[in-house]
């Protein structure tokens, strides 16, 4: 097992300015970025894990630990309020004695929390809804603290999520069963990760099952309520369009509900939807008509991150590790 001795000499430096650097004082004490590029990467290199369980008993007496939830402020934030009520849920399952803190941030400026990150002030951290270049920032870095992704794949840190594409099989086969052949797609036009990873398994699938799917019949728009409402409306001035629709987002799906209403298209008779739910079941259950969804396990997601994280505060482990979720169906009105 490496030690700090063996990181200071990989990265040619002493083993004092390791410590500094993975107790998170670097900056404080003037020591230059590259030199802490060099040794996390000898960290990297050498699989050294600092004893995370000897600096917490340390500090027990006056700190609990504290897991960071890092989620950006855009529209997503009201997906938010559905992993904090199961990560709350399972944190007092497992009696776990934590702080809990949301840190939100800018998609595509995770690097603007470096200090934090690198820091160790956390026991742990959370990563929901990360752009790309979010997490190649993170894959540059070596966080000396358990780290984990929701919905994201990645080598060097633990993810909790589903399979985008039984996401898309799982749609493309009920247009199959039901018979169609072409169907229409409503998008994100500036798609995130998850949702453009989404669409496009629901694509591939389609192009396996044998239902087209035109490049004209695919719609882009804000990924928000007015934005599904708009996409709706280009839906319908089209003279013969597919007669049934996938939806990337249930926020979307909402609003084209709302515009096929005062155009007076009938659901499922005139035109079949079925969307992809990120949003608390009840929202898409409530809807006139009832929207037919492959629902995200968000309850389920959050409870095996605190369980994961739970495991490798308590027993001092970095290793990554990947938990896949199954996703399912929920048949309803709209379809």
């Amino acid at each position: 097992m490496a030690t700090i001795k063996d990181v200071a000499k990989l990265s040619g430096v002493s083993v004092t300015t390791v410590s500094i650097i993975i107790n998170g004082k670097a900056e404080e004490r003037k020591i230059s970025d590259s030199t802490c590029r060099k040794v996390l990467e000898a960290m990297r290199e050498l699989g050294y894990q600092p004893n995370l369980s000897a600096r917490r008993l340390r500090y027990q007496e006056s700190k609990k630990p504290v897991i960071a939830f890092f989620w950006p402020i855009d529209y997503r934030t009201s997906i938010l309020a559905s992993f904090l009520n199961s990560l709350q849920l399972e944190i007092k399952h497992l009696n776990f004695d934590c702080e809990l803190v949301i840190q939100t941030y800018e998609n595509d400026h995770l690097d603007q929390y470096d200090a934090l990150i690198l820091k160790n002030g956390y026991s742990g951290i959370l990563v929901g809804a990360s752009s790309q270049l979010d997490l190649t920032y993170l894959e540059s870095r070596s966080p000396q603290m358990p780290l984990v992704l929701i919905n994201r794949t990645s080598e060097h840190f633990s993810t909790v999520g589903v399979d985008n594409q039984e996401v898309g099989f799982l749609a493309a086969r009920q247009f199959q069963q039901k018979g169609y052949t072409e169907a229409a797609v409503f998008t994100a036009m500036h798609s995130y990760v998850a949702t453009g990873q989404r669409t496009q398994a629901f694509l591939y699938a389609c192009s396996q099952l044998g239902i087209n799917v035109m490049a004209d019949h695919i719609f882009k728009c804000p990924n928000t309520i007015s934005g599904g409402s708009h996409a709706a409306k280009a839906y319908c001035q089209l003279d013969n369009p597919p007669k049934v629709i996938f939806c990337d987002s249930d926020t979307i799906a909402i609003g084209a509900l709302y515009a096929f209403h005062h155009l007076g298209r009938q659901l499922p008779e005139d035109v079949g939807l079925l969307t992809v739910a990120m949003l608390e079941p009840e929202v898409t259950a409530y809807t006139i008509p009832s929207l037919t969804v492959v629902e995200m396990p968000n309850h389920e997601i959050g409870k095996r991150v605190i369980d994961l994280l739970y495991d490798k505060i308590t027993n001092n482990n970095l290793e990554p590790e990947h938990i896949t979720v199954p996703a399912s169906l929920v048949l309803r009105d709209s379809f």
